[in-house]
């Protein structure tokens, strides 16, 4: 007596004996990826072994290996996913083989593309570590296993978020620190790490001197970026990117930074931070101040417009002509040429305010 296989506890149509398969392999984050010092960390070589446990079990060979190190399943554009997806579509592939279904992906809409992907090409996934195949029952297992891994990512980053909320409120530092302090782990007599702020010896006093320089209103940020190029601030080194010399914009933007003055930011909220403070309060807000007031007359003088602005320079110095308006006690306007140099202190020109029908007098006489 013949009896028919039940449809439920097998593969639908399952690949011959002898078929090929590929295996995608995934970790999250950068540190798992090299833990332990390897090239691969502990969680690749893990997850390759299962999978090709799993290939055995199926009668299958592995024929090429896809490896997303220190990526996030939040996210399709992931460079192996892709160059896997658009492998299965050229090559005949029986199966994809994966550790878990929350290697593949954490959010349902992404995993419902990528299964379809596979599905046009022909492709069965299958789970080393689940009963997820093509049957009724493996696909329900399937969709909810993927929604499980999409509320462990979401609720994993409402948590993260809380708890970078609460550090923040009581002080501590989320993140980097930045420049002129250094992140460090500290360990109390129980044996329990602290990660804790500390100021840099090096590039702390250059930045407490960039603050109160500014604060004098006799620099420009250019000025000062020049400075303390000058004087050897550079950014921290890493393993993988050497010390440089700061940009102009990350000098601005190190000047409106109130960590320096003790505060945290988080989310647009600013707390008091238990970091050592590098420059007195009263010295970051008169450094806001000279920032507004160079703002204000860079914008002041951008309004002034002249035919001739931008194509005439100083005889002296060789800087740029900029135009300036002043008013006397009556109100009436005069129009001038200014030497930009002297007017940012960029130089020692000494070259008066030219006014402009002076210039236009002088630049007009040869023609005329």
């Amino acid at each position: 007596m013949t009896t028919t296989p039940d449809p439920t506890n097998s593969l639908i149509n399952p690949p011959q004996h002898g078929a090929l398969a590929v295996c995608y392999l995934r970790v999250s984050t950068r540190e798992q990826a090299h833990k332990g010092g390897t090239d691969e960390g502990f969680s690749i070589p893990a997850q390759r072994d299962a999978v090709h446990r799993k290939a055995e079990q199926l009668g299958a060979t592995i024929i090429e290996e896809f490896v997303d190190a220190g990526a996030s399943a939040k996210s399709a554009d992931r460079p192996d996913l892709m160059r896997m997806v658009k492998y299965v579509k050229q090559h005949k592939v029986a199966y994809c083989i994966v550790h878990k279904i929350d290697r593949l992906a954490r959010n349902r809409a992404d995993d419902v593309t990528i299964h379809l992907a596979l599905q046009q090409a022909g492709v069965l996934l299958v789970s080393a570590t689940e009963n997820i195949d093509e049957t009724p029952s493996g696909m329900l297992l399937h969709g909810i296993m993927s929604t499980i891994a999409e509320f462990y990512s979401r609720n994993l980053a409402t948590e993260v978020a809380k708890g970078m909320t609460q550090k923040a409120i009581n002080g501590g530092t989320n993140g980097k620190a930045p420049i002129g302090y250094r992140n460090i782990r500290l360990r109390d007599d129980q044996g329990r790490e602290n990660r804790t702020i500390e100021l840099d010896p090096d590039r702390a006093p250059l930045i407490e001197w960039a603050f109160k320089a500014y604060a004098s209103g006799n620099w420009t940020v250019s000025q000062l970026h020049d400075e303390l190029t000058s004087r050897g601030l550079t950014t921290l080194p890493t393993p993988k990117r050497p010390a440089k010399p700061l940009a102009v914009s990350s000098v601005h933007r190190l000047l409106t930074n109130p960590y320096y003055k003790g505060d945290v930011v988080y989310r647009g909220t600013r707390y008091k931070g238990n970091h050592p403070a590098l420059v007195p309060a009263e010295v970051w807000y008169q450094v806001q101040a000279v920032l507004t007031a160079h703002k204000s007359a860079a914008e002041a003088t951008q309004i002034h417009d002249h035919y001739l602005k931008g194509t005439i320079h100083c005889g002296q110095c060789g800087s740029r002509l900029i135009v300036s308006n002043a008013k006397n006690r009556h109100g009436k306007v005069y129009c001038y040429f200014v030497c930009a140099g002297r007017h940012s202190k960029r130089t020692t020109c000494t070259r008066q305010a030219i006014l402009i029908e002076d210039v236009e007098r002088l630049i007009e006489a040869p023609w005329v």
